[in-house]
């Protein structure tokens, strides 16, 4: 079969390339021939990054979507005799052969997010108007509570050939705007493989930064749209962290700071954490205090934090790989979608809000995580199987009733 995918890249939000490579390695289990188109607002980049023989990058940055791909589509749609012309596009040609497309986007539709509802509809309306049939891969949507969200949702929301619901939440507000297409399933990065070269890879560099204290290390992943959160009602995200990794360095802890959006290349922040990591960084000195500083693809940054002891992480996909790793893991996020995700490990009372965000607060649970540690790690080691199984429905849905 031929797929292709949106909404998830190979670089800069490595949470989306955890989706991206998850999907590619399950799919190609099934189905051995299969080939990819990836539609990326990174294209050369992802070009450059990807080693998968059977994946295409094509350009699908926002601009080139809506000038180039969606009226493409539309030409196509209205206008039959054009068709055997518009199939020489190498932009549209590969999803008109695909037997579906895979949209990858973490959140959509979501409330409070009005301006990507544009490219929330962007993405899938070119799939429509050729008719490939499109899957919305786990993710989150709603609350349904605005009325342009509402409207757009009983418009496309329908005609998705199946939406994965990523937690109890999401499916609760799919199912109060009467969907018919919709089954849960955990989200498609549980699923993600580390090879034995990025496993060696991050061993080496955890020797090379002299990271060694077995039981004490903690990774911690900020994020910039949490730092916007917490900075705008008042609060100061940068010298929080670095007073709380201070105290935690002068317990004795190794504290790893992990970006998990990356964009080394620009100081821009979108899809990047980099800038706010450096300033976190920057008022902090010790030796047991490490940061990395460097690009990592997703399964490197995946081993980073299975080789810690407790994970505080502000990024969502950084919380999936704490779980898939079983390292206890702290939330400090801004949506349902971190929520959702927790409680399939009867874990949310371990999530937080920005607004629970302070010093003491993160003090008071990260004691009580070095308190429970071994049982907290026990509880996810004892869910995590009914998770992973739940995030396959995906492959076997895609692999078998997907296609056209």
């Amino acid at each position: 079969m031929k797929y292709a995918v949106i909404a998830s890249t190979f670089t800069g939000n490595l949470g989306g390339a955890s989706m991206l490579e998850a999907s590619i390695q399950t799919i190609i289990k099934k189905d051995p021939k299969a080939t990819f188109a990836v539609y990326s607002v990174y294209p050369k980049r992802d070009r450059e990054a990807h080693q998968y023989t059977n994946v295409t990058v094509y350009d699908a940055r926002p601009l080139v979507l809506a000038l180039w791909i969606n009226p493409l589509a539309l030409l196509y749609r209205i206008l039959p005799p054009l068709r055997k012309l518009l199939l020489k596009s190498k932009l549209l040609r590969p999803l008109i052969e695909a037997d579906v497309l895979l949209d990858q986007g973490g959140v959509t539709f979501v409330k409070d997010r009005t301006v990507f509802l544009i490219y929330n509809v962007a993405t899938v309306l070119p799939a429509l108007l050729v008719r490939t049939p499109v899957v919305k891969c786990s993710q989150a949507l709603g609350a349904f509570t605005s009325w342009i969200n509402i409207r757009l949702a009983h418009i496309f929301l329908p005609r998705m050939k199946q939406i994965f619901a990523r937690g109890d939440m999401t499916r609760s507000y799919l199912e109060k705007i009467k969907l018919s297409n919709v089954q849960s399933a955990a989200d498609y990065a549980f699923l993600l493989s580390v090879s034995v070269e990025n496993n060696h890879f991050i061993g080496n560099l955890f020797n090379s930064m002299v990271i060694e204290q077995k039981g004490k290390i903690v990774c911690i992943v900020p994020s910039k749209l949490v730092r916007k959160k917490v900075d705008r009602a008042g609060g100061d995200y940068v010298l929080l962290w670095r007073e709380f990794i201070t105290q935690l360095v002068r317990d004795g802890h190794d504290v790893v700071l992990l970006p998990h959006s990356t964009r080394f290349h620009t100081n821009k922040t979108h899809n990047n954490d980099v800038p706010v990591c450096r300033e976190i960084a920057a008022g902090v000195q010790s030796h047991k205090f490490h940061f990395m500083n460097k690009p990592l693809n997703a399964q490197q940054v995946r081993a980073v934090i299975a080789r810690s002891d407790i994970l505080i992480t502000s990024r969502f996909h950084g919380m999936v790989s704490g779980l898939a790793s079983t390292v206890p893991t702290l939330v400090v996020g801004w949506s349902h979608k971190y929520q959702e995700v927790m409680d399939q490990f009867d874990l949310s009372g371990h999530a937080l809000s920005t607004k629970d965000l302070s010093i003491e607060r993160l003090s008071s649970e990260f004691a009580s995580l070095i308190k429970h540690k071994k049982k907290i790690s026990k509880q996810i080691t004892e869910k995590l199987p009914e998770v992973i199984k739940s995030a396959q429905r995906q492959v076997e849905y895609i692999v078998g009733p997907g296609k056209k």
